[in-house]
């Protein structure tokens, strides 16, 4: 072994050892970014070759091999950068630097300490060496053997030995010797005191190449550490080396390993690593990549917890996503929720804005959900599937829809075709006719002027006598439409005939003795006038009638008014009404006493009645009528009255023929009671049928043809078992002062049971365009009592028509029907 030890060749053993350890620490020198590796790109790293060799040739001054080696490694790393000091003794060794002077690289040999040199260069160089070095040369002399050595007999050195090394390293205090045994201690896992040689040599360290592998050293040691823990996935340890870390290394090895993590799919590991560097676009990415959901709720949280366009971008991604999921799911609440916090970060699509409609209608939130809905058809104007939607939310807001159809042609259309399709089954003809039906337009024009012409007859048959009673009624009128109302007036002339008392009959103030002479008919004029109006969903009627101007008692006003409502699967209609009752002479015109000085009579009913019918099954439905009424004559007893009626109807036309509109079976029961019985002719008494009990239990039939023939023909039917029971009130209700009878007689208590039906049949016919002649007849009996009636009528009306409809059959009116149906 050579006696002589320079400094160079401690560096390159100490480059040696650098090479040997590389692969331990060369793991924390990459940094990989998202972006890069989006990109597919490395950063490349600077070569840097082993100059071991090279260093101990231009030491030794065997310039030949230190050319070789230098040319060698040229070729083997053309990308390798020469460092200035390596370029610089080769040129002095190849003699390309004359007259320059050896800088101070090397130890100079051993003299003794009592004698001068002759050299001046070597007593500069020792001056040199003794100023770098502050202890004797001699005391170092085992730490220079140990320099020499081979790294395979370094590392297999006795760690005790080891130990005395590096104490004596510690003695002396100089940077090669730390560099020497801080790179011995890492081969020997002896970490803690590498750390401290390396920190002593830093401290020490003047040249930069010194610093830098002093500074190498350290972070080798904390890459080994680094190592460790990450192979342990020991998450506390490496957040203690990250803290105690101020060189930036640390973190630099932990965001590669948890890009590594990140490529082997180890998702779980790889977000722990990038939290504790703080990389939250790798933590975001390891979240993302996990399915679990908490670790997807976690991604989400993260996202929108940072105010960066990415991660703004992102968490929108996010809260697109959790709409659509929340709405699947039923969650509607939270999917608005989602959506809204979605429209604080960025516009909503229209796709997103519509799911917000359809979550508010699945909560009923109608208010939102309209308005929803309401943007997005202001974008897309012709999207009719929202504009069904809107139409079928706000289907009982008058005011919205037509807001809406004001302002949207698609709900327009949609409000139209809706109405024209609903007229039909709901006997709406005007509205259909107003709205363009095609169907409706052609059967006839209903805007134009109309004039009609009719009489008709009502006989009721009872008892000899007072029981019978017969109307005749002629009528002349016109009529015609204006916007969404029909109208017509109309002159009346009727003629009013009843039986005569008779002999014992009880009549006025007495029981006669003699035939009566009194009037037994009248006949007078009278006028009326009545509005139709129908709206998509509702219709409102209204009449008022002033008539009989010359009869017994004074002429009253009477009429009604009359409303119903079209829900999707019920109807509801009511009726407020003041009307003649018109069950004799003496209730419907009053009439005089026999001595035709006294008149009573005249009963005005007055009241309320309502209908409610429900569909339960497409060809069933049930129904109910309830009517409740006070009655009010001239010299006539008050009385009150309550009708009920319940209906089932089945409809069979679909199973009978095509040329049925309907045909509608069923049974039904009704009930009648008055508080009192005053269907007697004398004074306080109506001349009415008003029984305390009448009860009918039976069944009921009613078909019409197809609407828009020329032809149209209506038929009604019912059968029923009937109990009627008539209580023994006073002949004289009002009180004796009006009878000359002293002692008090009654009307007798009447009870009996049998069947009660009725049968009548309506139809039209369409003459020519302007023409259509209409009439119908009909036949009813009950116990002790039986009716007639019939009427036709001839009606003109300017304009085209091929077809006819049955709002215009004579007894569809509202005024004879009751309700505004």
């Amino acid at each position: 072994m050579k006696e002589r030890f320079t400094l160079t060749s401690l560096c390159l053993a100490l480059s040696a050892l650098l090479t040997s350890f590389g692969s331990m620490h060369a793991y924390g020198q990459t940094k990989t970014t998202y972006k890069e590796k989006d990109l597919g790109i490395l950063p490349a790293q600077q070569e840097q070759p082993d100059l071991t060799g090279l260093w101990y040739h231009i030491n030794e001054q065997q310039v030949k091999q230190a050319n070789e080696e230098f040319t060698r490694l040229k070729a083997r790393h053309p990308g390798w950068k020469v460092p200035k000091e390596v370029e610089t003794e080769l040129n002095r060794i190849n003699g390309r630097l004359k007259g320059t002077i050896k800088p101070v690289v090397s130890v100079p040999r051993v003299i003794k300490s009592d004698k001068t040199s002759a050299d001046p260069t070597s007593n500069a160089l020792r001056e040199s060496s003794q100023q770098q070095f502050a202890k004797p040369a001699s005391k170092a002399l085992p730490l220079e053997k140990f320099a020499q050595l081979t790294p395979k007999a370094r590392a297999t050195t006795p760690k005790k030995k080891v130990e005395r090394l590096i104490a004596l390293s510690n003695q002396l205090k100089r940077t090669d010797f730390y560099l020497l045994m801080g790179w011995t201690a890492i081969d020997k896992g002896m970490l803690e005191i590498a750390s401290q040689q390396f920190t002593a040599a830093l401290q020490l360290a003047v040249r930069d190449i010194d610093k830098q592998s002093a500074q190498q050293g350290l972070n080798s040691v904390k890459g080994i550490k680094l190592q460790q823990a990450l192979s342990l996935r020991d998450t506390t340890t490496l957040a203690q080396l990250l803290k105690s870390d101020t060189s930036g290394y640390a973190r630099e090895v932990l965001q590669g390993a948890a890009w590594q993590q990140y490529d082997l799919k180890n998702y779980n590991f790889a977000e722990a690593l990038f939290s504790l560097v703080e990389d939250n676009e790798g933590r975001y990415l390891a979240l993302s990549a996990q399915s679990s959901d908490i670790a997807k709720q976690n991604a989400f949280d993260l996202a929108c917890s940072i105010d960066t366009e990415d991660f703004i971008r992102r968490c929108a991604d996010g809260l697109a996503s959790r709409q659509a999921q929340l709405y699947d799911t039923r969650r509607y609440k939270e999917s608005i929720q989602a959506g809204e916090a979605l429209e604080r970060l960025r516009p909503l699509s229209l796709e997103e804005r519509a799911l917000i409609g359809w979550a508010a209608k699945e909560i009923q939130d109608t208010s939102a959900a309209t308005a929803a809905f309401e943007h997005v058809l202001s974008k897309t104007p012709t999207d009719t599937v929202i504009a069904n939607e809107l139409v079928s939310l706000n289907q009982s807001d008058d005011a919205t829809l037509n807001r809406l159809a004001l302002k949207y042609s698609a709900v327009k259309s949609i409000l139209q075709a809706r109405n024209r399709r609903n007229a039909w089954p709901r006997k709406q003809f005007w509205l259909a006719y107003q709205t363009d039906d095609q169907q409706a337009v052609t059967a006839q024009t209903k805007d134009g002027l109309s004039a009609v012409y009719g009489i008709n007859t009502r006989s009721r048959s009872g008892g000899e006598g007072l029981g019978n009673f017969d109307v005749v009624s002629q009528y002349i009128g016109v009529g015609s439409g204006y916007k969404n109302w029909l109208w017509q007036v109309t002159l009346d002339y009727k003629q009013f005939y009843s039986g005569s008392p008779q002999i014992d009959d009880w009549f006025g103030d007495r029981q006669l003795k003699t035939t009566s002479l009194g009037i037994s008919g009248f006949e007078d004029t009278g006028v009326r006038a009545e509005a139709y109006y129908q709206a998509p969903d509702f219709n409102f009627y209204a009449n008022v009638e002033y008539g009989m101007f010359d009869q017994p008692v004074g002429a009253k006003v009477t009429g009604q008014i009359s409303a119903a409502k079209f829900l999707p699967l019920t109807t509801v209609a009511a009726t407020l009404f003041r009307k003649e009752k018109e069950d004799s002479l003496l209730s419907q015109t009053g009439t005089l006493y026999a001595n035709r000085e006294q008149t009573w009579g005249y009963v005005i009913e007055s009241g309320i009645r309502g209908l409610v019918a429900h569909s339960i099954a497409d060809n069933m439905s049930v129904s109910g009528t309830a009517q409740i009424s006070r009655l009010e004559g001239e010299q006539v007893a008050d009385n009150s009255a309550l009708t009920l009626r319940g209906d089932v109807s089945y409809e069979i036309a679909d199973t009978v023929s095509p040329n049925l509109d309907y045909w509608r079976v069923g049974p039904f029961i009704s009930y009648t009671s008055f508080d009192k019985n005053l269907s007697g002719f004398t004074v306080g008494n109506g001349g009415y049928f008003s029984p305390s009990q009448f009860v009918s239990i039976g069944g009921y039939s009613e078909l019409l043809t197809l609407e828009a023939h020329n032809w149209q023909v209506k038929l009604r039917s019912s059968l029923a078992l009937s109990r009627v029971k008539q209580d023994d009130d006073l002949r004289f209700p009002i009180g004796r002062e009006h009878s000359s009878v002293e002692e008090g007689v009654s009307l007798g208590e009447i009870s009996d049971t049998g069947l009660s039906g009725n049968l009548m049949a309506e139809g039209q016919y369409r003459i020519n365009s302007n023409w259509i002649v209409a009439g119908y007849i009909g036949k009813a009996f009950a116990v002790e009592y039986q009716a007639f009636e019939a009427g036709i009528q001839i009606r003109w009306r300017e304009g085209q028509g091929n077809g006819v409809t049955s709002d215009e059959l004579l007894l569809s009116s509202p005024r004879l029907s009751g309700f505004a149906l």
